[in-house]
């Protein structure tokens, strides 16, 4: 305990293996329960913990009968963590590339007023030693999509599954509309966010391994990201500014994407109309309407950012 808190630690787990026991031993005295969630693991992790259970009664193993994902394992953990009055839960992978010690980092933090503290390891660093190239630029692309996804401007790193939530936050939330796979991380967020939870970033230490065979396709996954975080980009604006309100920030949104469609399809109906079909240049009057249309959209576009960045709900106070 910490403060009186009863904490939990939810350890995911799918081709861990021996991995599993070094992190455990690593994993602080003040933690009060371990949940080890096996994802019908092929290298049956789950069974490895239960023989650690003799030297460690905190150790509770979990099984899912299907492979549901990483979010989807979390989530198990997550019901069980509340199920047995665990007041902070902590969620860290299994395949000891985050460090345990720093868990007190991320608790003491939740306690000074946040619902949601997650790790970061970008912050304070110039290098992340063995991080692939790839996965560090796709990662910032992500993180912004994110922003604009979540509502939360200030937080990076969206996908870092080092992370710390209030189980009372955890019983506001429709679990089974988190996503259950890697997204589950951003997709928690986004469902922050309807419920205005403030959330802290956190900076952490990542160890990677050269030669250690990764469970995610980079490629595959980066897909999946780029649309599911269109599609949340799309629910939350809809929900934040047009199912429940109308603000200043509604009317520049709107507004903006009504004018990119005008300077679009004026436009390019009379670039294929004079342009290419009538082989003439297309009069001054239709050329300056369809620009100054799209510099204005542009301009409202602009504002609207602005005003969402400030409807972050970090932005705000209890």
């Amino acid at each position: 305990m910490i403060q009186g808190k009863k904490i939990s630690i939810v350890i995911p787990v799918y081709n861990v293996g021996d991995q599993i026991i070094g992190l455990i031993e690593k994993i602080p005295s003040f933690v009060d329960q371990i949940y080890v969630v096996d994802d019908k693991c092929p290298m049956n992790t789950g069974k490895k913990c239960e023989k650690l259970n003799h030297n460690n009664n905190k150790i509770k193993v979990l099984y899912n009968e299907k492979n549901l994902g990483v979010g989807g394992a979390v989530k198990f953990g997550y019901q069980e963590s509340v199920k047995n009055n665990c007041e902070l839960i902590v969620k860290i992978d299994g395949d000891n590339q985050m460090n345990p010690n720093e868990i007190k980092k991320l608790v003491d933090r939740l306690l000074t007023g946040y619902d949601y503290v997650k790790g970061n390891r970008f912050l304070n660093k110039t290098e992340i030693i063995n991080y692939p190239p790839v996965r560090f630029y796709g990662n910032i692309f992500l993180s912004f999509l994110s922003k604009l996804s979540t509502g939360y401007w200030n937080i990076f790193d969206s996908v870092n599954g080092f992370t710390c939530i209030k189980a009372k936050i955890v019983n506001k939330i429709n679990l089974n509309e988190v996503d259950n796979g890697y997204f589950f991380e951003t997709d928690l967020l986004f469902n922050l966010n309807l419920i205005k939870c403030r959330v802290a970033d956190v900076p952490v230490t990542i160890k990677y391994f050269k030669d250690r065979k990764q469970n995610m396709s980079i490629l595959k996954e980066t897909i999946r990201f780029f649309y599911k975080n269109i599609s949340r980009i799309k629910r939350r604006i809809i929900y934040q500014y047009f199912s429940n309100n109308f603000t200043i920030g509604s009317f520049f949104g709107i507004t903006s994407f009504f004018l990119f469609l005008f300077s679009i399809f004026f436009g390019g109906y009379n670039w294929i109309k004079y342009g290419i079909i009538l082989k003439l240049l297309a009069p001054t009057g239709i050329v300056i309407l369809s620009f100054t249309s799209l510099i204005i959209s542009i301009l409202f576009l602009g504002v609207f950012l602005f005003i969402d960045s400030q409807n972050d709900p970090n932005n705000f106070n209890d």
